[in-house]
């Protein structure tokens, strides 16, 4: 690397941090570089989690700062570089980012509606879309790529997913939890699909008062299990996805998909399938996977009710439609 690189990145300012982890660093953790990518560096800390630097063209994450660079390409830090935490300053390697005045980020998932009538077209109009596109996606009847393992391992998180999805209607903890153990670390990419598959649906599972909300324990214990079953980068991101924390992008698509109209969720539906190679749209199958358990679960307690009100004993009479469903 050229002096004038090394010397472009020895002092850049934070755009942006998450608020949970500006509280970490104020307890001042060590810490050494994990991994570098083009437009990330991953840091493990004392403990063994992981917090990230990322330029300023990637979204607001869970222990993310993002700081005002292009990339990491030319940068100089490697695997190994030490990281120091001071007052107002982040050191990594021969990077010194300022944290004075950095704008703090946080996430809150929305809460599950009343009315599901939006909910259930925004689903329709997602499975239209990935239907007519050439994103892949690992929801049912969404094609073959011609690769075959891609498709071998498309087909396996297909049958696993719906697997774990039917456990989770019939409120079998323990099927769930078996079905989604088979998940952790399942197909192609840095983040494994089936993980982020199960990122997406994570997320769903924290949306308060939807149906599906008092099986969230689930998250935690399949976090436990994917410590030993996937590479520490998908643990840190099942690890927070298990507490109702994902990255901007993924919240805003979340969101949209709940309550929004139609011209927002264009935009974040694309933002969400834009992360990398296959990860966004395995995260976009976990989401529309969990907001249709929650329909299902909501459309039989409908029916279970309607059911228990009915009279003892009465029938519907014959040639005449009932009132009860």
């Amino acid at each position: 690397m050229s002096d004038a690189a090394a010397g472009a990145l020895q002092a850049r300012r934070a755009i942006s941090a998450d608020a949970h982890l500006l509280r970490l660093l104020d307890s001042r953790p060590r810490g050494r570089v994990h991994s570098v990518f083009a437009r990330t560096v991953n840091i493990e800390v004392e403990g063994g989690d992981l917090v990230t630097l990322a330029c300023r063209s990637v979204d607001n994450a869970p222990d993310t700062v993002v700081i005002d660079v292009e990339g990491f390409a030319d940068s100089g830090i490697g695997r190994g570089d030490r990281v120091d935490v001071a007052p107002g300053t982040l050191g990594v390697g021969s990077l010194r980012v300022c944290l004075d005045g950095v704008s703090s980020w946080s996430v809150a998932l929305p809460t599950y509606p009343r009315d599901d009538a939006r909910l259930r077209a925004n689903l329709h109009w997602v499975r239209d879309r990935l239907r007519r596109t050439d994103h892949r996606s690992h929801l049912p009847g969404q094609g073959r790529s011609g690769d075959p393992f891609a498709d071998a391992s498309r087909a396996a998180l297909e049958a696993r997913s719906a697997a774990l999805c039917a456990a989770l209607l019939h409120a079998d903890l323990d099927a769930a939890r078996a079905g989604a153990a088979t998940m952790v670390g399942l197909g192609p990419g840095l983040t494994p699909s089936g993980d982020d598959f199960l990122v997406g649906l994570f997320a769903i599972l924290n949306v308060a008062k939807s149906p599906c909300h008092p099986m969230r324990a689930l998250c935690g214990d399949v976090v436990a299990i994917a410590r030993t079953s996937t590479n520490a980068i998908s643990v840190a991101a099942l690890a927070n996805a298990a507490r109702g924390r994902v990255r901007e992008s993924i919240h805003a698509l979340a969101r949209e998909l709940i309550d929004g109209a139609p011209g927002g969720l264009r935009p974040a539906l694309d933002r969400v399938l834009a992360i990398g190679a296959t990860s966004g749209s395995d995260i976009v199958a976990g989401l529309v996977s969990g907001l249709s358990l929650n329909l299902r679960m909501r459309a039989n307690a409908v029916r279970s009710r309607a059911r228990c009100l009915r009279p003892a004993g009465l029938r519907p009479l014959r040639g005449r439609r009932s009132t009860y469903p």
